[in-house]
């Protein structure tokens, strides 16, 4: 087995090096990487229904879709990845654990209480320190699992808190699970020595030696998260329907909208509240309908009304925050 290192941290990118790790390469590898602020969204699930979407834009986390199943996570600087690219079709629940064994085994290294439970999760003492995930591609498994070192776990719980009232998703829901960082295990390694000593285990573990990305995969992946994981379509966008609804209270009183999300498009926009307009509201939220429910495409049917002969004093800012994009 393979051990690469992969030192980028846009997590578009990474998830597109994956891909091709698990599509293209018939070498059986493990790969350590890390996210910059992310939150990583399972291939079946309502992104929207997952995330608060104010806290992630005003923090600047990136949201990302997977290929794998699974719940929604949270990745920082603190968390370390890992990907297993193994044989086969690995179908059955065991694989999960077989395929952790050497991750539980080198955290056993460090005199950790570390064992593999339930599902597909790593604890210490009884607290999650890992998830994990996996998709069969081209006859091969990639399995990969989250290694929570140091992670900002208030930022964790509040970018994967939604508003339970805002989407009726028909999505695959995240689990919530005790959590716990390995760093109160290690007080004595910081982010980067524990990256690095964490290699060096691995590799005396496996008996290989530490290996780079190549260039020419590093050039394909950047291709590949360009056209795939930075896209609107594949990280936001849901084959299922779901219905919105959202209210706020303004100066100009009252707004509530509702509407459905059919094929990625709104459908069946509706405007109400206590408010006061010259022109009937309907003709407004009518302009809506079959328009992506995406904060630039919201943005310009915005900028070719205006709002205040439907919604007297409302702003076009305060009308978008409605839509909590």
């Amino acid at each position: 087995m393979r051990l690469l290192v992969n030192h980028q941290t846009d997590p578009a990118y990474n998830l597109a090096l994956e891909e091709l790790l698990a599509s293209e390469s018939r070498e059986d590898m493990l790969m350590l990487w890390r996210n910059d602020n992310a939150i990583i969204v399972g291939r079946n699930q309502n992104t929207a229904a997952e995330i608060d979407a104010d806290f992630v834009r005003e923090n600047r986390i990136q949201v990302v879709r997977r290929m794998t199943g699974g719940g929604a996570v949270y990745h920082d600087l603190g968390n370390i990845n890992y990907t297993i690219i193994a044989p086969g079709r690995q179908l059955e629940q065991e694989a999960f654990s077989r395929n952790a064994a050497v991750i539980v085994e080198v955290l056993r290294s460090y005199g950790l209480n570390a064992a593999f439970q339930g599902r597909n999760d790593i604890l210490l003492d009884g607290r999650k320190v890992s998830g994990s995930a996996k998709c069969v591609l081209n006859d091969r498994t990639l399995f990969h699992g989250t290694l929570l070192f140091d992670t900002d776990l208030s930022v964790l719980t509040r970018a994967l808190t939604p508003d339970e009232s805002k989407i009726a998703s028909k999505g695959i829901k995240s689990v919530r699970s005790r959590v716990a960082n390995i760093r109160e295990y290690l007080p004595q390694f910081d982010r980067e020595t524990f990256f690095a000593d964490l290699q060096n285990r691995l590799a005396e573990k496996l008996g290989v030696f530490p290996e780079a990305i190549p260039e020419k995969l590093q050039h394909a992946a950047e291709i590949l998260a360009q056209q795939k994981y930075r896209t609107w379509e594949w990280n936001y966008g849901s084959v299922m329907a779901y219905a919105y609804n959202w209210k706020s209270r303004f100066t100009c009183g009252g707004v509530e909208i509702g509407f459905n999300v059919k094929d990625n498009l709104i459908a069946d926009m509706k405007i109400t509240g206590d408010f006061f307009g010259s022109r009937d509201v309907a003709e407004l939220a009518a302009k809506f309908n079959g328009v992506r429910p995406e904060r630039n495409a919201l943005l310009a049917v915005i900028a070719s009304v205006d709002i205040g002969n439907y919604i007297a004093g409302i702003n076009p800012d305060e009308f978008i925050s409605l839509f909590r994009v």
